[in-house]
């Protein structure tokens, strides 16, 4: 019987040993696509600019991130002003579409399912590092291609699933969980239009999120951002 337990119990340790050495091989083909993790540590801010397409309209965006400390997204729509903005103890937002006029402060529960996008360097990139750990969930097949999906949760506890392409090791898409309303729904994210920067990393151009697509014209890494923005003023 003893015998037996402990063969069982090698069988258990060697598929959860093989699920995470397949995650981490995964992970390592893909930081190395998007240029490796050398080059991602040394961005320390990054400045997006762009529009969002919804309904045969194009909204204009600026995103400004500074790692770890700040970042912020600001739109215009038919003269209203969109701004979005998060630190690492506290986040604002401003949407007349949905009723907010001035910039308000977010709940706690706001602010930590935002507290990941503070990491501008890849999520992946040295994820163990970050206090994240990750699970090898199988592979699946869209549109005709093949992905590897793997489950990342943060140490802010917030978890997504990602389609990694079994040829390019690219993640094609996201996979999400969010309340609203007080309501859950699934949120999926296409990443499409990778392209090189002249850093030397490679960042997907467009997000198609199915009723909109974001379509990123211009992408500055290490761009002189002043911090004051970040002040929720």
């Amino acid at each position: 019987m003893k015998k037996f337990l402990f063969s069982f119990t090698l069988i258990v340790m060697s598929v959860f040993s093989a699920s995470a050495q397949t995650a981490d091989e995964i992970i390592s083909k893909y930081v190395s696509a998007i240029g490796g993790a050398e080059k991602w540590t040394k961005i320390q801010s990054i400045k997006m600019e762009g529009q969002i397409e919804v309904q045969g309209l194009a909204i204009p965006f600026t995103m400004q991130g500074v790692q770890l400390k700040g970042m912020r997204v600001d739109a215009e729509f038919q003269g209203n002003k969109i701004i979005d903005i998060i630190t690492p103890t506290q986040g604002w937002s401003q949407n007349p579409l949905g009723g907010k006029y001035t910039l308000s402060p977010l709940t706690a529960e706001e602010l930590k399912t935002k507290a990941d996008d503070l990491d501008i360097q890849d999520p992946f990139v040295n994820y163990n590092e970050k206090g994240s750990s990750v699970e090898y969930l199988g592979k699946d097949e869209e549109d005709g291609n093949e992905y590897f999906k793997v489950k990342l949760t943060t140490k802010n506890k917030n978890d997504k699933t990602f389609f990694f392409d079994t040829k390019t090791y690219l993640i094609y898409k996201v996979e999400s969980t969010t309340t609203q309303q007080g309501q859950e729904m699934k949120v999926a994210v296409k990443y499409l239009d990778y392209q090189t920067l002249d850093f030397g990393v490679k960042i997907p151009f467009k997000q198609d999120m199915g009723m909109m697509m974001m379509v990123n014209k211009k992408i500055t890494v290490n761009a002189v951002v002043d911090e004051n923005i970040f002040s929720g003023k």
